[in-house]
């Protein structure tokens, strides 16, 4: 059964007088310890298919089926609740605050989760898993970006979530930290997280296992 999916998913923003049609009938399905990087043009609909996904965004039409749970059923609060406990997010800058050391960045998203001996505990080991376990003490001003944004993977897996979303993982790092950062994806992905990836770098698709191409807000065919 597929973690995360999207079903005929369409969605139509106002803009003036004219409506856009950002998706325009996508289906999509990701599967347990799957990495799949979605690749297309700047306005394609990548990062509002992303949303859709995350539960950040609702679609016009169609359905987003996350854990089993058709997003279109439930309330806000639902979905809220249901996005924190399944998706974890990375993002190209990172977002971690900057007053804040890698450890206490990485826990963060459990603290609502209430138990904090726990938390500590996972947040050590996430940092150990992502090659930082000597970095946790560290502000984001002394980490290297390919440090901050291995932070930024430990942290989106803090709540255990069960699919992690990334959008332009790689887009503020050279090749080779590039390279570091989708190593660490690949090991997730073993350990049955799926990883789908927004991106516009060729990098991310030499470690995806599939690559689906978004052309005008479609799924180009292979």
């Amino acid at each position: 059964m597929a973690v995360i999916s999207a079903v005929d998913a369409v969605k139509t923003y106002e803009s003036g007088s004219k409506t856009v049609r950002a998706l325009a009938g996508v289906d999509i399905a990701v599967d347990p310890g799957e990495f799949v990087a979605i690749v297309g043009p700047s306005g394609s609909g990548k990062s509002t298919l992303l949303n859709l996904l995350g539960l950040l965004d609702e679609p016009t039409a169609g359905r987003v089926v996350v854990d089993g749970s058709p997003a279109s059923e439930l309330s806000t609060r639902e979905r809220t609740d249901l996005r924190r406990r399944t998706v974890g997010f990375v993002f190209q800058s990172f977002f971690l605050v900057p007053t804040l050391t890698a450890r206490e960045n990485v826990a963060v998203p459990g603290l609502v989760r209430g138990d904090r001996a726990d938390l500590l505990d996972r947040t050590a080991d996430l940092l150990d898993r992502v090659g930082l376990g000597d970095r946790g003490d560290h502000y984001p001003n002394e980490l290297s970006g390919g440090q901050k944004q291995r932070v930024a993977i430990a942290r989106s897996l803090v709540n255990d979530p069960e699919i992690v979303l990334a959008d332009e993982p790689t887009g503020n790092l050279d090749h080779d930290t590039g390279a570091q950062v989708l190593d660490v994806f690949d090991d997730v992905a073993a350990d049955g997280v799926p990883i789908l990836a927004v991106t516009h770098d060729e990098q991310v698709t030499e470690y995806a296992d599939r690559t689906v191409r978004l052309v005008d807000g479609r799924i180009e065919s292979p």
